[in-house]
Formats: C-alpha cells, structure tokens, sequence
C-alpha cells in the first residue's frame, strides 16, 4: 500500500506527522519503505527530512529503508528550485522509481512537497504524482482559524480527481485551545470528515523523550488507540462552556 502524507498548507508539520506515523506503524508492518520523492531547502543532508524521520525512529530502524529521489538547496517549490539549479524533473522517471518499491515493501510511505497543488514540472503536481501512484491519502492540518477553508478546497481537489483520503491529522493542537480550535474539530466531523489522530503541540525535548505516548495520536488505521468520538465529544463540551460564559 502507498500512504502518501499532504498538508493543507506549507508549514503544517508533515515531517514530524509523518515521522511518528511511522514510528506508530513499525511494529505493525515488517518493512516500510519511507520516501520523500522531492524535497527542497536541503543545505545538507543533516538538514533534510528524511534524516529528521530517521532520527524519530533511530529505534526502529532496521525494519525502514529510506529514498530521496530528487533534492534541492533553495526552500521554494520544487519546480522553482529545479529552474534557479537548472536541472528538470522527470516526472514519469519520479512515479516509477516510486512505483517499483511496492513489491519489496509491506507499506510504503510517502510525504509530499507543500501542498496537493504545489508543481514539481510545469505540467505535474503533487496531487499528479498521487494520482498517479494510486496513493491513499492522509492530510495534515492545524487546528487554528482558516483551517476549515483550506481542508475542504483540499479535499475537494482529491474528490475531483478519485483520489482514496483517508482522513485528516490535527498537528500541534494546544493544551489549552481557544473557542475556534475547539469548534474547528466538531466541523470536521459535521463535514463527515475522519479525523485519524491529534498531534499536540511538541517541543524539541518531549520528542526526544523514549516516553512519548505516540499510540494515543493516531487511530488504529495508523496503528494506534485513539478514539475520535471521545475527541468530539470532548470539543463539544469544552466549546459549550465558552459560548455559555
């Protein structure tokens, strides 16, 4: 299976999202392929995101292979930094080395460039490679205002396309979320929206921590406990208490 991890906007937190996915599915597939098919802003390997994923899951390691097809210095859109070095992207070159990996690997899991409709060439985007790799889709969202507006423009371009999502994964939700953040939960699920997990908002040094509860992040899909009904129903009671102040 491919399960490719989006965001709704750049800056969303795909990386560590997707970092501790698969940290929490490790001991539920024997070898996972962990791809980040383009990625700009690498000034060095040390840098890159897959060598931050590889250091959330140090130790887990021996059940992962990680692939980077395609790496540029600028931090801007993979098409923009490809012009500025002078070197194109073969798209279809990019689908098949991902493509050949689905026979070696039990999942294979990928994170996207920014968004769904960032381009990679002139003619192909993120949400083509998708597309085209016949990908499952998890999207990662925040929980602050505007959030609603972006998820549903999102969604509606996979719809357009018959692109498989899977549902949403709220990044850096806060300990103690505003009258929005706590009312943006309840739309979604309005929306018939799956929400596969709730990331709170980490510092450097609870991720580094042995002890951090990963299985209470994501849904069984993404091989932990959490419960999104219980989330709801949380969201709502706290949401009354401040409309009723």
């Amino acid at each position: 299976m491919f399960l490719f991890v989006t965001g709704n906007d750049t800056d969303i937190g795909k990386t560590l999202t997707t970092a501790l996915i698969v940290k929490s599915l490790s001991d539920k597939y024997n070898r996972i392929a962990v791809v980040k098919p383009v990625e700009s802003g690498v000034k060095n390997a040390s840098n890159s995101d897959l060598y931050f994923i590889q250091k959330i899951n140090k130790n887990n390691i021996d059940s992962l292979v990680f692939y980077n097809f395609e790496t540029f210095k600028e931090p801007l859109a993979p098409l923009t930094s490809s012009i500025l070095e002078g070197r194109k992207v073969n798209s279809m070159i990019l689908t098949n080395n991902i493509l050949k990996l689905e026979k070696d690997f039990d999942l294979v899991i990928i994170e996207g460039a920014g968004g769904l409709r960032v381009p990679i060439t002139k003619n192909f985007e993120v949400i083509d490679l998708i597309k085209a790799i016949n990908a499952t889709v998890i999207l990662v969202i925040s929980p602050f205002l505007g959030t609603i507006n972006h998820t549903l423009l999102s969604i509606e371009a996979m719809k357009s396309r018959k692109i498989s999502f899977k549902g949403v994964v709220i990044n850096f939700y806060p300990k103690n979320p505003n009258i929005s953040e706590l009312h943006n939960p309840v739309l979604l699920d309005q929306y018939k929206i799956k929400i596969l997990g709730v990331i709170p908002k980490l510092t450097k040094l609870s991720m580094k921590s042995t002890k951090l509860p990963i299985k209470t992040f994501f849904s069984s899909f993404l091989g932990g406990k959490f419960n999104s009904i219980n989330f709801i129903k949380d969201c709502k009671k706290e949401f009354a208490k401040l409309v009723n102040k």
